[in-house]
């Protein structure tokens, strides 16, 4: 499956552009009666889901980009081999807004999707998954074919990443409003209002990759991340509801209406001065990234997967 190439090529393009994330934003956050809901994508604002809620990632670059049509967001892997990643990443770490998924507490994750086309090699892949990791990484991957939703297991349910506990179902019918309602120890899907999985939650710490996308808290992906199968999907809607937002929205200070108005003069205007970025933070693992080099860190990143080859599809 070779995870760990996909995921290299997010996280280090994500963290390339993360300042560009961290300016004054237009968040949409609602209150709801379970907490927060941050609204990471609705097709009804006429656009692709982009930055700074969402990320989009695409490997080899620009061979699956999503596309608006017919009132949705259509993402395609199915247009090239099945080596091709392609998908989406929100998280505390990069998204403003994103709400603290505890799940002691409980939280949810809305999305409305139509599986139009899947096909696999491997019956322990899926073209189109989604990851749902809470605030102590611990969480669900659920596998989309068009006849079948199912969860990859782990070691504790029949082996890391093998096909798991699932329910015949066809997702290719149109669009289909999902949620993945979380509390404690479990997780239910419901499609259409109407519970049809359930089961327990999953801890897939010792996948071995780097950089390791499960083991990052308040984690969510949706796409295809993995080379043993392809699918086309239709995406119309994305929310996440936890607790209180992790990072706070931006806002806008009024500038005071007493002060004098500048007087425009015949002076020749100063040349600009290019101002330096700020200090990236170092995460919590001490790397440290910034927007020059993300790029250059990003192909060593794969130069080293592709060398060690630790990550392999399961026969």
């Amino acid at each position: 499956m070779n995870k760990g190439l996909f995921f290299a090529v997010c996280v280090f393009s994500i963290f390339g552009s993360a300042f560009y994330s961290l300016t004054p934003k237009v968040v949409s956050t609602v209150s709801s009666l379970a907490g927060t809901t941050l609204i990471l994508y609705d097709a009804a604002s006429g656009t692709i889901p982009s930055a700074p809620l969402m990320n989009f990632n695409d490997f080899p670059p620009g061979v699956a980009l999503p596309t608006y049509a017919e009132g949705v967001t259509m993402m395609d892997t199915t247009v090239s081999s099945k080596d091709t990643y392609a998908g989406w990443v929100a998280s505390g770490a990069i998204t403003p807004g994103f709400p603290i998924l505890d799940r002691t507490a409980g939280f949810q994750v809305n999305f409305s999707i139509q599986v139009e086309n899947e096909s696999h090699s491997n019956n322990h892949r899926a073209g189109f998954s989604m990851i749902i990791l809470s605030e102590d990484a611990r969480g669900v991957e659920l596998a989309f074919w068009q006849n079948e939703i199912w969860v990859q297991s782990d070691e504790n349910t029949g082996g890391l990443f093998r096909h798991g506990e699932g329910v015949a179902f066809a997702t290719s019918n149109g669009l289909i409003d999902y949620q993945v309602t979380v509390l404690d120890d479990s997780y239910t899907l419901t499609a259409n209002m109407e519970p049809i999985l359930t089961g327990p939650l999953r801890d897939y710490s010792n996948f071995e990759g780097f950089p390791d996308p499960y083991q990052t808290p308040n984690f969510l992906f949706l796409g295809d991340d993995t080379t043993s199968a392809e699918a086309r999907i239709r995406l119309s809607l994305l929310s996440a509801t936890g607790t209180q937002p992790i990072v706070p929205t931006a806002t806008i200070t009024s500038t005071s209406i007493s002060s004098p108005t500048p007087i425009p003069t015949d002076s020749p205007t100063p040349a600009p001065s290019a101002t330096p970025l700020p200090a990236p933070t170092p995460t919590s693992k001490g790397f440290e990234f910034c927007s020059s080099s993300g790029f250059l860190i990003m192909v060593i990143a794969i130069m080293v997967i592709k060398r060690t080859g630790r990550v392999k599809d399961p026969p």
